[in-house]
């Protein structure tokens, strides 16, 4: 009888450590390449922090975001700029600045610089088949850390890194890198939305 309890106790701890083991890399992954493939939007509110040998320059704005490569910006700061609207259609930008009351409108833009937003890291994550993962706790919550290649590299424009929640993929944050490793562009995301886009002007 005594074997029996011990058998049991021993199969009891056994299926607990199996339910409580960590997902691997691949897991993990696959996870978010499932909720990529299935979020169709985004909105969050955006701090871009801009780092330079003379300086930090930071700028806040309202983020829109559809697939495959509509976006809208909307600044909040700096307050010279505040109102100004930027939407890019995936081949035209158009600028909507308050105090003019007027629209400019330019065509065939192909070197939009998309690297700080979260669309075009999922874009480049589905083209990458190695990325670097860990995670980090930050204020009690655990983050996936995935850092990536960019697709067409520069100097300044080497690898992106973001920082999303391991429960539903929420990012925290996103750095560009340079070929260097030192990081010289950081964004920061709050009321983080995925498919919430109600927003019909984009």
């Amino acid at each position: 009888m005594k074997k029996v309890l011990v058998g049991i106790i021993f199969l009891i701890v056994i299926l607990g450590m199996t339910s409580c083991k960590e997902p691997t890399n691949e897991e993990i992954l696959n996870g978010l390449k499932k909720s990529i493939d299935s979020f169709e939007s985004y909105e969050s509110v955006s701090k871009v922090i801009v780092k330079s040998n003379k300086g930090e320059t930071s700028y806040k704005f309202n983020e829109t975001y559809i697939k495959p490569d509509k976006i809208k910006l909307e600044i909040i700061e700096p307050k010279e700029s505040l109102g100004c609207i930027i939407i890019y259609d995936g081949n035209k930008i158009f600028l909507k600045h308050p105090s003019i009351n007027q629209t400019i409108s330019m065509d065939n833009i192909k070197s939009l610089d998309k690297s700080f937003f979260i669309g075009n890291f999922y874009e480049n994550l589905s083209l990458c088949e190695n990325p670097h993962i860990s995670t980090e706790n930050i204020e009690d919550k655990e983050y996936i850390i995935l850092t990536i290649n960019l697709p067409n590299q520069t100097e300044y424009r080497y690898k992106q890194k973001i920082w999303l929640n391991k429960e539903d993929f929420v990012p925290y944050k996103l750095n560009l890198l340079d070929k260097d490793g030192m990081v010289n562009t950081e964004v920061y995301y709050e009321k983080f939305k995925y498919n919430k886009v109600l927003d019909e002007d984009i």
